[in-house]
């Protein structure tokens, strides 16, 4: 089978880009043809991508347009739609950010949500396609550090800012806070004592090994990566309000792959 997954980019190693790359990953260890394709590509992400042979390209590059048997375009980019040949496309709404919204358009097959609270927010129904991931990775020694240490694995931006602040208002002498992701300008002024920042780094899982707790804006791809390490996890809202989630299902990524194929994912 020949499968696109398209989304904006496949540059960044934030939550969507990482989705698409687990999901391509379990698609071609299934057997299947997988080509992707965003808006922008480059870096760790698009480096994984062609170290496993699947194909990327940028949406101008036309060497990507043709027909698939099945294509999933994620966030709200309609722009895909006039260029591929495929009877079978699904939306991948990723979160309830605006990016997010649901494509609407009768070639939509369907819609996919990575959790029943992201369809709820749509008002639109669908079917739940879970974050994927490696779990194996995950499991690795943990590494105690002397303080508790919350981590935040995240770009630095507008939409992280009020999350951020309110992070940082749980650092003391007891309790470090580290902030590892891309700046994009979420922060300013001075940073309060025992708050690290710390920037992007394609190998995350070192700073995850060493600490006691993972912080997260809504419910994440790291949530869950935090989950197959067994770390303790708090997720935040827009407003910088938080709560402690127990740990729960991970989804496997060959596992999620196969409930794509199998075309009606359920939760």
């Amino acid at each position: 089978m020949k499968i696109l997954l398209a989304s904006m980019e496949l540059e960044t190693l934030t939550g969507q880009p990482m989705y698409t790359y687990n999901l391509a990953k379990g698609l071609k260890e299934l057997g299947h043809e997988v080509v992707c394709v965003g808006f922008r590509i480059g870096g760790k992400i698009t480096y994984w991508l062609e170290q496993l042979g699947i194909k990327v390209y940028k949406f101008t590059d036309r060497n990507w347009l043709g027909k698939y048997d099945l294509a999933v375009i994620s966030e709200n980019f309609p722009q895909f739609l006039d260029h591929i040949e495929c009877d079978t496309i699904y939306n991948l709404c990723h979160s309830k950010g605006d990016l997010d919204k649901p494509i609407d358009d009768p070639r939509i097959e369907g819609y996919l949500f990575p959790r029943k609270q992201v369809m709820d927010y749509w008002g639109v129904k669908g079917d739940i396609l879970p974050i994927p991931i490696d779990i194996k990775k995950w499991q690795v020694l943990r590494e105690k550090q002397p303080n508790y240490t919350i981590l935040a694995p995240c770009t630095i931006d507008s939409l992280r800012t009020k999350f951020l602040l309110k992070l940082m208002e749980r650092a003391n002498e007891d309790t470090n806070v580290w902030i590892v992701g891309k700046d994009h300008g979420g922060l300013k002024g001075e940073i309060p004592k025992y708050v690290s920042i710390f920037p992007q780094t394609p190998n995350i899982i070192d700073y995850m090994r060493k600490a006691d707790e993972v912080a997260s804006i809504f419910m994440g791809t790291v949530v869950f990566e935090a989950w197959a390490m067994g770390l303790k996890t708090s997720v935040y809202d827009e407003k910088g309000n938080y709560r402690e989630v127990p740990i729960g299902k991970v989804y496997d990524y060959l596992e999620v792959a196969n409930m794509l194929i199998k075309n009606r994912p359920k939760a």
